[in-house]
């Protein structure tokens, strides 16, 4: 992904027209990053939709979580969406083969979606939380 901000506003400008004419989600990643861009219920037409600056404010940048191993998810405690978090809250751990690997948040911000139950069995690199970046 480029890090060019000229390029990276004109990629979100695109994905929000994108969202906003066929009222769908859209939800990008890269690496331990990820958008996810929504349409408001009073989605406007391209033509007459705010300025770059004013569209990508309102926009949630969204980071998930992965599976660091194959095994088994264990959650530090019953998580829930709108739960506040800071980097390096320990949110669970996978258990393998009697190896277990922490897993921590890697930034500030609030749990969105808790995709991963306790007790299942999870893939590497498989999305265990979404979260929003604040």
């Amino acid at each position: 992904m480029s890090e060019d901000p000229e390029e990276l506003l004109a990629l979100l400008d695109d994905l929000a027209r994108l969202a906003s004419e066929h009222g769908a989600r859209i939800e990008v990643e890269s690496g331990d990053v990820s958008l996810a861009v929504t349409p408001s219920a009073s989605a406007t037409p391209a033509a007459a939709s705010p300025p770059r600056a004013e569209r990508t404010a309102r926009e949630d940048a969204t980071q998930r979580v992965h599976a660091s191993a194959v095994g088994i998810w264990g959650a530090a405690k019953d998580w829930s969406a709108g739960e506040r978090i800071t980097r390096g809250t320990v949110l669970g751990a996978i258990q393998s083969l009697g190896h277990i690997a922490e897993v921590t948040a890697p930034a500030d911000g609030e749990i969105t979606e808790v995709l991963v139950a306790g007790g299942a069995p999870v893939e590497y690199g498989q999305p265990l939380f979404a979260i929003a970046l604040r």
